[in-house]
């Protein structure tokens, strides 16, 4: 099993990675898969362009979707392992997501572990003490832990951990997140993925529940303020990272949508670290 730590060149190869961090030391997810992270040890500040940024202790899991980069720092000596998910995506699939108001949703970032998760932890402990390295029981323990997840859980309590992740059609849903990155708009999206422009938007809003275009718009906003605020990127390069034609048309965007300019939303932030 390939327990790989966070500074072992060979990492990419793994599923299942113990990450270790020094007090201030920062790790971010590169968004590739849906992640799900286990907090093993110490107490780490974690945000993405979709959750403002909270404090989350040990004891905890935390579920990153491919759609959203994810920062994490820690206050303290953390131990974090991570789980990529991929063909385990169809295990999920008969977990019923339920309707939640907006404060349940900012809640469900994570999820405290049970007597399943700890001694689930205590097993990857005892296989990485051992150097017990096989791809195959790597690609079990990935699937234990879905079934640990599924079996020991309520359905409300995994409907609000996995909403971010989770709808109504995996695979469309996971193909439209990591292409959304790199469009433009909903016509082009359509046609990477080989629909219609009409077959695409019907197919879009019974997943996702909006409009393409709502949903694009609503990503690219996140995107845009998880930027300006938690990076120090220059105004300049998050404008054409994200598409944008001119500066004038990034901050026309960003007071229409985000409500206050560009240089406001950033000096706003250093406000906040200074007090």
């Amino acid at each position: 099993m390939k327990f790989l730590d966070q500074d072992n060149p060979d990492k990419e190869k793994s599923e299942i990675l113990f990450h270790h961090l020094q007090k201030g030391e920062e790790l971010i997810t590169d968004g590739s898969n849906c992640k799900i992270i286990l907090i093993t040890e110490g107490r780490l500040h974690i945000s993405s362009s979709a959750h403002k940024k909270e404090t989350v202790s040990a004891g905890k899991l935390v579920l990153v979707s491919s759609e959203y980069e994810c920062f994490m720092k820690a206050i303290e000596q953390s131990t974090l392992i991570s789980f990529a998910l991929n063909e385990e995506n169809h295990l999920f699939s008969d977990i019923q997501i339920e309707k939640t108001n907006e404060t349940e949703k900012r809640s469900s970032l994570h999820l405290s572990f049970n007597e399943a998760i700890t001694a689930y932890v205590k097993s990857l402990r005892i296989y990485k003490e051992n150097n017990i390295d096989n791809h195959y029981l790597t690609g079990i323990k990935v699937k234990e832990l879905v079934c640990i997840l599924k079996a020991s859980y309520t359905q409300h309590e995994l409907s609000s951990f996995l909403s971010t992740y989770i709808t109504a059609d995996l695979l469309f849903s996971e193909q439209v997140k990591q292409q959304s990155r790199s469009i433009k708009n909903v016509r082009e999206l359509a046609e990477r993925m080989n629909y219609s422009y009409s077959g695409f938007n019907k197919k879009f809003r019974k997943v996702f529940g909006v409009s393409a275009y709502l949903w694009l718009r609503q990503q690219r906003a996140n995107m845009v303020y998880y930027e300006i605020y938690h990076t120090n990127k220059s105004l300049k390069q998050i404008s054409t990272d994200n598409k944008f034609c001119t500066l004038s048309h990034f901050n026309e965007f960003c007071n229409k949508i985000l409500g206050n300019s560009p240089r406001k939303i950033r000096n706003g932030r250093q406000k906040t670290q200074t007090i």
